[in-house]
């Protein structure tokens, strides 16, 4: 099983406003319908219903470019990266087929039949696996090594919407036929149902892994679960229509809601389960992305056809004067390795903890002005590990496997 080297940045960023600032857009052709993002951030992927699956290049905050084109003989409708970003997974609706493209030439490589009315895809970097809903209550499993269909089973009555948790232990399937939800165990594969007393057009996840938001479009209301007992938590009232795509910020306490009929963007925190304002979206918004930077939104548009990215106004953001960068060099490995690199110098405090809570390893150094220092975590146990460094009051979070 390979994992991919990844980077975490948290800064503590003084802002008053929640990402809400209109940043810039590109045309993606007629009648997109999902977005994804690369995992290095450095590309935006559509899939268009009028046959295309449209590559973006991001280039800097407001500035995008065409990269290209692949034509799709049928309608797509749902899309996915792989973990390493080389191979993009698109789900036509009007074949019932799921085609595998190198991201690289924007070529069709492969194509393999699915179920019925797929709807949505969710990524499970660590399983090597993405998985497919459809509306008739199946959930496909894909392989993304082998590029084939693993296994498809039932999972509830109608299946629009899929979420995974940060440590991707659970995958939830929103069941808009019924009150009960469902929920898998990747590693496993093992399924189970819970009840949420509604039911739940679409669904997402809380930044620190602990809330399940559930969009209820039949009472305009988000049903917040407790993650850990599958109980309610509470509910946010919609001040006019439920979201019909919903994504959690991961590092700030803010759900943003698609809502096509209102042409905005709603948001909520996550923290306090209140409404906070609307962003007017034009062009009838119908699907939405976070970018992995965290505070950018990537939101495609049926009705001008474009992508809209929203996040903080850049000329009103201060740089961080104690930041510093946490990342992981070598994992999953029997002695894993995080580096730290700090703009301003200073004392260096790591931690890991396994997922029990317990902490298992610990060190600390005085690392110089830009300098980068690797750690090495020896002796510790097999497993996922959450390792943390503070520099300067500032807080950053890495995951690491422990072979």
């Amino acid at each position: 099983m390979k994992f991919p080297a990844f980077v975490l940045i948290i800064a503590s960023i003084a802002v008053a406003q929640f990402p809400d600032t209109l940043l810039g857009s590109v045309s993606v052709g007629q009648n997109p319908s999902d977005v994804c993002l690369s995992p290095d951030g450095s590309r935006a992927y559509v899939a268009v219903k009028f046959g295309f699956a449209t590559a973006i290049d991001i280039n800097g905050f407001s500035d995008f470019s065409l990269a290209g084109l692949v034509a799709i003989d049928g309608e797509p409708v749902t899309l996915e990266c792989d973990a390493s970003g080389d191979y993009l997974y698109v789900a036509d609706q009007e074949n019932n087929v799921v085609h595998v493209i190198n991201t690289s030439t924007l070529t069709v490589e492969s194509s393999f039949t699915v179920q019925p009315s797929p709807t949505d895809m969710v990524l499970c970097s660590e399983e090597n696996t993405i998985y497919l809903s459809h509306e008739t209550g199946m959930l496909t499993v894909i392989d993304t090594e082998a590029q084939m269909v693993e296994e498809c089973f039932w999972a509830g009555e109608e299946i629009n919407s899929l979420a995974v948790t940060p440590l991707q232990d659970m995958l939830f399937a929103a069941d808009d036929g019924s009150s009960q939800e469902a929920v898998i165990n990747p590693s496993t594969g093992f399924l189970t149902h819970f009840n949420s007393g509604m039911d739940s057009y679409c669904c997402t996840v809380s930044g620190d892994g602990t809330k399940l938001f559930l969009s209820c479009r039949s009472w305009n209301l988000i049903g917040v679960m407790d993650i850990p007992s599958l109980t309610v938590y509470g509910t946010i009232p919609c001040p006019e229509d439920a979201p019909d795509k919903m994504v959690v910020l991961p590092d700030l306490p803010y759900l943003y809601g698609v809502c096509p009929e209102q042409n905005t963007v709603t948001v909520y925190g996550t923290s306090d389960l209140t409404w906070k304002g609307d962003i007017p979206i034009s062009g009838g918004p119908a699907n939405i992305a976070v970018h992995p930077d965290g505070e950018r939104l990537f939101v495609v548009c049926t009705g001008d056809n474009r992508i809209k990215v929203i996040g903080f106004d850049q000329s009103g953001i201060d740089t961080p004067l104690h930041s510093h960068i946490l990342s992981v060099v070598d994992s999953p490995s029997p002695s894993p390795s995080v580096t730290v690199t700090c703009s301003e110098g200073g004392t260096v405090a790591l931690s890991a903890i396994d997922l029990s809570g317990r902490t298992v390893w610990t060190a600390e150094t005085v690392i110089a002005q830009n300098e980068t220092r690797q750690f090495h975590l020896g002796n510790v146990p097999t497993g996922v590990l959450i390792v943390t460094s503070t520099i300067r009051g500032t807080v950053n979070s890495v995951k690491v496997i422990a072979l």
